[in-house]
């Protein structure tokens, strides 16, 4: 009772239906193959186009012919459809009768298919792309589940860019040949049977929609101008420092570095604290300065030889006095003998 209350309020609408409305408005009901859909958050089939009068009794069963759901018609349908539960995948049947237990009027099979797919983004490194993996592809007909369908790779633009073939049951890591793909691409992958898309009735769109999964798919291409990884070719050289003349030391305007002013130069900040000489400059450095402390040891030396004659003469004149005295007192001597 329950199914046939949902039946009823929905037996008026209309939906745009995979495969076209009945060509003639004579009483008829029409049931597409589809995959099994989603109706207020259940599993759900489509029987639509609808065209019947009022009071006539349609009635669904499935392939062993135990009825899954029924009604009467409660006023004239056009271009109506109603909503059933399936029991799972399988063969069903819709059929129109006059009035419940009167003639047939009119009826239609529909293949039911638990069907799924699934495709994640993927990359390469190669620069292009020319397959791409499909997680998943699933297509159960509830019997042997040997019903043979595509799984059809396309664009964003609806362009078949490949398709793997001959698929039954559940597949996963399906490859598909592609021709080359060489920039980031949304593609889309469709379960196709018997040549045309699969489609199942989805609740948020309110239609049906084919039985697909997108994702991005990118080659990865690296730009040739690129600055390669490592490469330090207009880079700073390493124990490249600041370039200092030797013996000369920043100067400032206005201060003195030994006042505890920083020094510039044109208005650049003195830069002491992180500058370093390089090791010829420092190697010069000490050669000049080891030359002033040998200049400085040889002015000691010469004035500690000036200093030391010096110091020698008055000892030199004593005796040259006592030598001459002596002298003189001999030739004294002498004269007088």
């Amino acid at each position: 009772m329950l199914a046939g209350l949902m039946v009823l309020s929905v037996i008026a609408m209309s939906v745009a239906f995979a495969g076209g409305a009945a060509a003639a408005t004579e009483d008829s009901v029409t049931f597409n193959d589809q995959a099994i859909g989603v109706y207020n958050g259940s599993d759900t089939m489509v029987v639509g186009p609808i065209y019947a009068q009022k009071g006539q009794y349609l009635e669904v069963t499935d392939e062993s012919g135990a009825v899954v759901d029924e009604m009467v018609i409660p006023q004239k349908a056009t271009d109506a459809a109603i909503f059933v539960t399936p029991d799972g995948p399988g063969e069903y049947t819709a059929t129109l009768y006059t009035e419940e237990g009167g003639d047939e009027i009119d009826d239609d099979d529909a293949m039911i298919y638990d069907a799924t797919i699934e495709l994640s983004d993927q990359k390469s490194a190669k620069g292009t792309l020319e397959q791409v993996t499909v997680d998943t592809a699933s297509l159960l007909d509830g019997d042997d589940n040997d019903t043979e369908f595509d799984v059809v790779l396309t664009d964003a633009d609806g362009n078949e860019l490949g398709r793997a073939t001959d698929l039954t049951g559940t597949n996963e890591d399906i490859t598909v040949d592609t021709s080359k793909i060489t920039a980031q691409t949304e593609v889309t992958a469709t379960i196709f049977v018997d040549d045309e898309p699969l489609q199942a009735y989805d609740e948020d769109a309110g239609n049906f929609v084919p039985v697909s999964d997108s994702a991005i798919v990118d080659p990865d291409m690296k730009n040739k101008h690129d600055k390669k990884k490592g490469d330090t070719k207009h880079d700073k050289k390493k124990g490249d420092k600041d370039y200092t003349e030797k013996g000369e030391k920043d100067k400032s305007d206005g201060g003195d570095s030994t006042n505890g002013h920083d020094s510039t130069d044109s208005g650049v900040s003195n830069d002491a604290s992180t500058d370093q000489d390089t090791s010829a400059e420092t190697n010069q450095d000490q050669n000049v300065d080891q030359s002033n402390d040998q200049d400085a040891n040889n002015d000691q030396d010469e004035d500690a030889s000036q200093s030391n004659s010096g110091d020698s003469m008055p000892g030199f004149g004593v005796g040259v006095a006592l030598v001459a005295l002596l002298g003189a007192a001999m030739l004294a001597f002498r004269q007088q003998n």
